[in-house]
């Protein structure tokens, strides 16, 4: 249980950004945070809630730098808003870091990367669960 406390009040604040629009070809469509701050977390897969105008959602924030992507070595910061579409580019998104899912990886291929994803979703909602 201390290990899940370890990020709870911690927040990121960050300006939606167009990214290469991946995620949305692959059924996870993620918001690309530009933050104002350097973050200092592990690279890895994270469960979050998102606040966007006055509502609470739930998400996966990945930080890291995409090596499935072979995206370079700088840092990104995405969200999966969980059950949400919406457009929000250059809208402002509010992230509580609540739990650790797992670190980054390189996939080799994209279906095992899908197949990961989705079962980060579902661990997601479970552990969201427990915390009600």
């Amino acid at each position: 249980m201390n290990a899940l406390r370890q990020y709870v009040d911690h927040f990121i604040v960050g300006q939606v950004e167009k990214g290469k629009q991946l995620g949305r070809t692959i059924g996870f469509p993620t918001a690309n945070l530009n933050i104002a701050n350097n973050v200092f977390l592990e690279s890895g897969v994270y469960g979050v809630y998102v606040y966007y105008q006055s509502k609470k959602y739930l998400g996966m924030m990945n930080v890291g730098n995409r090596p499935s992507f072979n995206d370079g070595n700088h840092q990104t910061i995405e969200v999966h808003i969980i059950d949400f579409n919406e457009y929000i580019y250059d809208e402002i998104l509010t992230v509580e870091i609540m739990f650790y899912i797992r670190k980054e990886k390189k996939f080799n291929q994209l279906q095992d990367l899908i197949s990961q994803l989705k079962a980060d979703k579902f661990y997601a909602r479970k552990q969201f669960h427990l915390l009600k």
